[in-house]
């Protein structure tokens, strides 16, 4: 299984979160491998970082502690991490169509003034915005231009789903 971040990308990725007082969010539309790279910054950290997922719940990615109960709906999810006295992250991948829906519902009345000690990271579909993380978030962006597998073949890089 791949990781869904090299390690240029997770370093990136590790220092927005260190940096940043806003909440922030990448775009992809596939999440394989979320949980390899995850695991690489938490070990690397030692940071609590969870990841929410619709049918579980909150999980932390460091112990096998079972998801803290209700947290399987996003509003609740969200609340329970806004609740946090201590640093924390919290990823949010709403990639299909009822998290993403949940995650607008959500940030449609409700826009926190502040998340602090907490960290916030969202995975939003590519091709979708929403004015929440618009106006009031920080778009992590890797400056690769490349999302997904690609592969350098004489001097180009080149999707490895075309190479035969």
């Amino acid at each position: 299984m791949r990781d869904l971040l090299n390690g240029h990308e997770l370093s990136h990725l590790e220092e927005e979160i260190r940096q940043s007082e806003q909440v922030l969010y990448v775009q992809k539309n596939n999440i394989e491998g979320l949980h390899n790279s995850l695991k690489a910054i938490t070990l690397k950290t030692g940071w609590a970082l969870y990841v929410w997922d619709s049918d579980r719940g909150l999980i932390n990615i460091k112990s096998s502690e079972p998801p803290p109960p209700r947290t399987d709906v996003f509003k609740d999810a969200v609340k329970f991490a806004l609740a946090r006295k201590h640093f924390s992250v919290f990823v949010f991948p709403v990639i299909d169509k009822d998290s993403w829906l949940q995650c607008k519902m959500y940030f449609n009345k409700n826009t926190p003034e502040s998340t602090q000690p907490v960290k916030f990271l969202f995975i939003l579909p590519r091709e979708e915005s929403h004015s929440f993380f618009t106006e009031k978030a920080h778009k992590v962006s890797f400056n690769t231009g490349l999302d997904g597998n690609f592969v350098l073949r004489d001097g180009r890089w080149v999707s490895a789903d075309e190479i035969r």
